[in-house]
């Protein structure tokens, strides 16, 4: 039998706090503090995480060796952008699957509820175009264009601004990248004439 306490919560025959259906199940299906395991989320993340990771290094090793004699080739700084994202994601799923801290698992279901997750989706979807419209348009357009695209999902109204400053950034990488370390990007639909 139950009856309800001066705070306003039930109470058991023998006077100890009843804990109610909802309470011994959780609030829904992601939420496990109290079952002694940690939600999937962060696991799921951290394997796409490594399986992303795990796809730049397949990417990178098909990458042709440069026919010419030189000491960076275009191999170099995909196969070093794909180890970090390894290594990260190692130490990532590690992390993950390792033992509870329900300290650590409601934090992460805070920032989990907190998330803004359309500016994440608008961004995952500009980075898969840019990959696709890379050989086609050319590096320096799409990364100008890749820049002032994503200023804007993350919050700046300043488009003129951001498309200026996008094409400085993509012209000097190109130039630095193409004409002084000889590492090809693609010049794409306007070829420069210097």
């Amino acid at each position: 039998m139950s009856a309800r306490n001066p705070a306003g919560g039930l109470e058991s025959a023998d006077g100890a706090p009843e804990v109610s259906d909802a309470t011994r199940q959780g609030t829904g299906a992601g939420d496990l503090v109290g079952t002694g395991e940690r939600p999937w989320g962060p696991r799921i993340a951290a394997l796409l995480f490594l399986a992303a990771g795990v796809a730049v290094l397949g990417w990178a090793f098909a990458i042709p060796k440069a026919g010419i004699e030189q000491d960076v080739g275009p191999r170099a700084f995909p196969l070093l952008v794909g180890a970090g994202l390894c290594v990260s994601a190692v130490v990532a799923v590690v992390q993950a699957f390792r033992g509870t801290d329900p300290a650590q698992t409601e934090q992460a279901r805070e920032e989990a509820r907190l998330t803004e997750w359309r500016p994440v989706a608008a961004l995952l979807a500009l980075l898969v175009c840019y990959l696709f419209a890379l050989a086609p348009c050319g590096y320096w357009q799409s990364t100008a264009v890749l820049f002032t695209l994503v200023a804007r999902v993350l919050g700046s109204r300043r488009t003129l601004r951001d498309a200026l400053i996008g094409l400085v950034l993509a012209l000097a990488v190109y130039f630095l990248f193409d004409r002084l370390l000889g590492i090809h990007l693609p010049p794409g639909i306007v070829r420069l004439a210097f």
